[in-house]
């Protein structure tokens, strides 16, 4: 079976459990798809630093939007396309298969290269 890989970003948790529901439950709440989803929450954009002795200096900065990922069962749910972010792989998560990793990883480069620098010689 085909799977996609995908991030994704929401206004917040719940709006990220609205899409997720609206994929499929039966009558207990359970899921009706195959689809895998990670909630990875608001990621820290920025760690926190700390001095010699441990002692926080900066608080840790997190992101304002939610962010889920989704190993699709199969091609990608259109109707998540407003909602799908690239950032320079892998990020804080991955998973899937090799050919899911593979095709977001091309897909990725193909849309922004410059998360793809060319070595350079020194």
């Amino acid at each position: 079976m085909k799977r996609t890989f995908r991030k994704y970003e929401f206004t917040s948790a719940a709006a990220a459990q609205t899409a997720i529901d609206a994929l499929g439950l039966d009558s207990d709440g359970n899921p009706t798809h195959g689809h895998a989803i990670v909630h990875l929450g608001h990621i820290i954009t920025t760690p926190a630093t700390y001095d010699d002795d441990g002692e926080e200096l900066e608080a840790a900065v997190s992101a304002s939007n939610y962010s889920v990922d989704v190993l699709w069962a199969g091609d990608a749910v259109a109707s998540w396309n407003s909602k799908m972010i690239w950032c320079a792989p892998m990020g804080v998560h991955t998973f899937g298969s090799s050919s899911a990793i593979a095709e977001w990883t091309g897909k990725c480069k193909e849309l922004h290269p410059e998360y793809f620098p060319e070595p350079t010689e020194e």
